[in-house]
């Protein structure tokens, strides 16, 4: 049998300070290594983040993610980020050369089309046949539309990248702008549900209590604005003593949450932690919340990965709107708030009462989120593509293709 060697191209900086990538964006990373290792003979990540300051030649090296061991390609740095993004592009056909040494690429992964990403891409399907497997993440344009960056990945997507074997989109719209691209096959995938979540909270249900005991009201994600971190701030300093809330995450405001864990009894923040110790922290969770500023001013262009581990948990799950991700049981079970502290405090309010109205609801969702959103049905859709079988009907979720979307240019 032929050696299948899989590409993986990725901003991947797992050691973050305040200021990184999200934590929810690592974890996906990390969870599609190991699974690409798990599916393939050989693994060449080619890490893209750019994430030191200062001048840094292209290195090879052996890293481990999880169990697995990579092979992993670093870019030259450069003192300025910008201009080092830009100056990538002339490494293309280096790393492809540098490929072509370790073998014969099977497939090519890549987590969004940004430009370095969808041109290495384009290089590498034609220099070798490999086939291409896109995660759709974030809509290129969300939060700088008229940013030269954005608009080079904009283009990049939209007129170089090649049609994919299959494409993983984390949300409708940005599944329904692929098809309308290529005609690719789409899987959704908004977000992974882990075998650890569902065992650590099938081990303590929701409100599972004293009738005395507080409410336990959980945060796990980054702690910046546009994710609502300021409001969440706002909400524990104004809550009364019947709530008690537990926050793991990084960001610009962790130093605040810091601040207030030291004066407030009531607020325990953990910072980042490990996936066993943040599966048994949700688990202790009654209520938990997601109150992310506008995914509609954002073009609908992202996905909060933390709410499908918040329904996925079996919690009464507290969150502004959602994008479509054709999976209705989910949404069914989500109480849409606004991002303000009198609206969340309204729903933490009737928390209880409202979680045993909904149980029937939300039982029937985290039973789809787990078995939909699981590691194996994401591993099935991955090897079919490695085997070289085609995704088609029952395969590939049906996503109806939304309109109004504010994509017109395509």
């Amino acid at each position: 049998m032929e050696k299948i060697m899989l590409v993986f191209i990725a901003p991947y900086n797992p050691v973050q300070g305040n200021e990184g990538r999200g934590l929810g964006a690592t974890r996906k990373i990390e969870f599609f290594l190991s699974l690409a290792a798990r599916l393939s003979d050989e693994v060449v990540l080619i890490n893209t983040a750019h994430a030191t300051k200062g001048w840094s030649k292209r290195q090879q090296r052996r890293i481990r993610v999880g169990d697995a061991s990579i092979h992993e390609i670093t870019l030259r740095t450069y003192p300025r980020r910008p201009v080092g993004k830009l100056l990538n592009l002339l490494e293309i056909g280096a790393v492809s050369e540098e490929l072509a040494s370790l073998g014969n690429p099977t497939a090519v992964w890549i987590y969004n089309a940004y430009v370095f990403e969808s041109m290495l891409a384009r290089e590498l399907t034609r220099r070798f046949g490999a086939k291409l497997i896109f995660e759709f993440e974030d809509w290129l344009l969300s939060r700088r539309s008229w940013h030269p960056k954005p608009l080079m990945d904009f283009f990049a997507w939209r007129y170089f990248l090649p049609e994919p074997a299959l494409c993983l989109a984390v949300n409708s719209n940005l599944s329904s702008l692929e098809r309308r691209r290529s005609g690719c096959p789409v899987v959704m995938c908004p977000g992974i549900v882990a075998a650890g979540l569902l065992s650590a909270c099938q081990t303590r249900p929701a409100f599972s209590k004293r009738a005395d005991a507080s409410v336990v009201v959980g945060y796990f994600g980054g702690l910046s604005i546009e994710k609502g971190a300021d409001v969440l701030l706002d909400l524990i300093r104004s809550s009364s003593d019947e709530f008690v809330f537990s926050v793991c995450g990084v960001g610009p405001l962790s130093q605040e949450f810091r601040k207030l864990a030291e004066e407030c009894d009531r607020l325990h923040f953990h910072g980042r932690v490990d996936d066993p110790t943040l599966f048994r922290l949700i688990s202790e969770c009654d209520v938990l919340v997601n109150i992310h500023s506008s995914i509609e001013k954002m073009a609908n262009g992202i996905f909060p990965f933390k709410v499908i581990e918040y329904v996925a948990a079996g919690r009464l799950v507290i969150s502004t709107p959602i994008p479509e991700m054709g999976i209705a049981e989910i949404a069914d079970a989500i109480c849409v708030t606004t991002p303000d502290v009198q609206s969340v405090a309204a729903w933490l309010a009737v928390a209880k009462e409202t979680f045993n109205r909904k149980r029937a609801v939300i039982d029937r969702a985290m039973v789809a989120a787990g078995t939909v959103l699981s590691a194996g049905a994401m591993e099935k859709a991955i090897s079919g593509v490695l085997r070289g079988s085609v995704l088609r009907g029952a395969d590939v979720m049906n996503d109806p293709v939304t309109s109004g979307v504010g994509m017109e240019e395509l």
